[in-house]
Order: structure tokens, then C-alpha cells, then sequence
């Protein structure tokens, strides 16, 4: 499914609540969307980065203070990435939106799987481009946003919603 097929991406989202499809439905830097949900600065945090074969597999939180509002696990190819990204992603310093966005990157991006059960919302989508191809899979924590009145609360009854792409 392509960023703009907006059809599309509505009936993918149509069994989500209205504040989790504005954030799995969002497609800019993750880390602007929600320091304008929470009202402050998000700071993106490297957590770990390592290789295995020919993939980057990079851990990296994004809070709010001490609140962690995302946590984010990626796939970088070293293979059909540009070198530059793959330096900059070896810095540790900037999250992929702000390296997509330092590089002025022309990308369309994918939803490959989403959901959410009584504790949390994910997604999972590929970003690609000319020499860029990045998996992100994403899983926002329900309690801070359900403590700012962004989100209601799950029923206990309805149990996990998932959707493959």
C-alpha cells in the first residue's frame, strides 16, 4: 500500500480508534508526531545496534522525559542502502526520519502489519527510495496516551485487532 492510496490506508485502519490511526496511519518523522501529541520535545534514544548478515538491527526508544512513548526495532540493509546513510546510521546520533529527511530523500513507504491489544498498538512498514531500504516495526505503549485523553481505554472484552498488510 502506498503513502498517498489514502482509500486504501483508510479501510486498513477503519477498526482502529481515531487516535491510533492518526499515529499508525502517519507517515512524516514519528518523533514530530508525537511531540505535538504530547505537547514537548521526544527525544529519540539508541538503545543497541548491532549487524547480522548484511542487516542493521537497530533498538532505539522514542520519550518524552523518562516516559517511553515508542519503541522501535529496524532492518537496514547494508546491501541496498547509500554508504552516507549507512554512516549515518552508524553514528547512532539522528533517528532514520531525520536521516531520510537530512539526505532529502524521495520515499514511499508501506504498511506491513498492524495491531493492538489492551496494552499497546503497533505497526510495521518498509521504506523505500533510490538505494534506501529500511524495515520499521514500532509499538506504542497505550498507558501515555491514554493518560493525556489521546486514547480511551481497550475494553477487555475486544481482545487483539491485527491486520497484515
Amino acid at each position: 500500500m502506498e503513502e498517498l492510496d489514502l482509500g486504501t490506508l483508510l479501510d486498513t485502519l477503519k477498526e482502529f480508534e481515531r487516535g491510533e490511526r492518526v499515529i499508525l496511519g502517519h507517515f512524516g518523522t514519528v518523533q514530530t508526531l508525537l511531540s505535538l501529541i504530547f505537547g514537548g520535545p521526544v527525544a529519540v534514544k539508541l538503545i543497541d545496534q548491532g549487524h547480522d548478515n548484511g542487516v542493521i538491527v537497530r533498538r532505539a526508544q522514542l520519550a518524552a522525559g523518562r516516559e517511553v512513548l515508542c519503541v522501535a526495532v529496524s532492518r537496514i540493509s547494508t546491501l541496498h542502502n547509500r554508504a552516507e546513510i549507512i554512516d549515518d546510521i552508524g553514528e547512532g546520533e539522528l533517528g532514520l526520519g531525520q536521516i531520510i529527511a537530512r539526505h532529502k530523500l524521495s520515499t514511499s513507504r508501506s504498511l506491513v502489519d498492524l495491531g493492538r491489544d489492551q496494552k499497546s498498538f503497533w505497526r510495521t512498514y518498509d521504506i523505500n527510495g533510490p538505494d534506501l531500504e529500511i524495515q520499521i516495526s514500532e509499538t506504542f505503549p497505550r498507558a501515555p496516551f491514554e493518560s493525556i485523553g489521546w486514547l480511551r481505554p481497550v475494553d477487555q472484552g475486544k481482545g487483539v485487532c491485527g491486520i497484515k498488510g
